[in-house]
């Protein structure tokens, strides 16, 4: 049986199947927010998609229905290490998740931009620019690039309590420590998300597009390979830490939910 100490009420309640509800219209919202910022990133940056996961552009279930997505890209002439645009579950069946997460190299230490949306069955959605050294130990890091956008975040708590919509905090200590301090995330009516939070993470986007291009480059070499050590350890447990794992080991089985896992966190690549 799976541990669901980790998970919120309403991913352990799919996880126990008990939860069947058409999200398709929440789905479908959440979807284009996803795919509008993805027109951004790939107008903004350069990239290249690397197709070590091309057969897994389109992906089924145990019963051989359709049921994600998954490409990965690389920068061409851009700070960009790796870039998660993928998919997964079936809006028929309540639970969703939407990803476009996109981690940066050691040439700049500007932050990485983790994104998930989702239907649970409620609007699901999620954005943060993850810093790249810890938070208490480099204000200067916080103050400049995370500090911007704190009215922002402070506007939606407001808004959130104002009408009521019970706040959404992870399950798992792990988890609510990956956040940073202007992270937002939340399970909201559809509503709710078209009118308050969509353009806030439309801002949030915008915000960090103009920090990369702002960006000056890290010259020092220990400085450059301490990013990348932290990168890809922080990487590596958000992604096998993820207490959502065994819902997509139900849907696809084990060794296509491992290999996922290790394409997420970019373990499985072409170079």
């Amino acid at each position: 049986m799976e541990n669901t100490q980790n998970l919120t009420k309403e991913f352990a309640a799919h996880l126990a199947g008990g939860t069947h509800i058409d999200t398709s219209e929440i789905f479908d919202a959440v979807m284009t927010t996803r795919d509008r910022i993805w027109e951004r990133i790939q107008a903004s940056l350069s990239l290249k998609e690397d197709l070590r996961c091309a057969d897994l552009h389109t992906f089924d279930d145990l019963k051989g229905e359709h049921v994600g997505q998954m490409r990965t890209f690389t920068g061409d002439a851009s700070p960009v290490d790796w870039i998660i645009h993928s998919n997964i579950g079936v809006p028929q069946n309540t639970f969703t998740n939407i990803h476009l997460t996109i981690y940066l190299d050691d040439s700049v230490d500007v932050p990485h931009l983790g994104m998930a949306f989702g239907t649970l069955p409620d609007a699901f959605f999620y954005i943060d620019p993850m810093p790249r050294y810890e938070p208490l130990s480099h204000p200067d890091h916080i103050e400049k690039y995370l500090a911007p956008l704190n009215d922002i975040y402070m506007s939606l708590q407001d808004e959130l309590f104002e009408a009521g919509v019970k706040p959404f905090n992870a399950a798992m200590p792990f988890i609510r420590s990956s956040l940073s301090p202007v992270a937002l995330a939340g399970v909201v009516p559809l509503d709710f998300y078209r009118e308050k939070v969509e353009p806030k993470i439309f801002a949030y986007v915008d915000h960090w597009l103009k920090l990369v291009h702002e960006a000056k480059p890290v010259e020092d070499p220990q400085a450059r390979a301490q990013l990348k050590q932290r990168d890809v350890l922080i990487r590596r447990n958000i992604v096998h830490l993820d207490p959502a794992n065994p819902i997509a080991e139900r849907l696809v089985g084990k060794p296509l939910a491992d290999r996922l896992v290790r394409i997420l966190c970019a373990e499985e690549r072409s170079e």
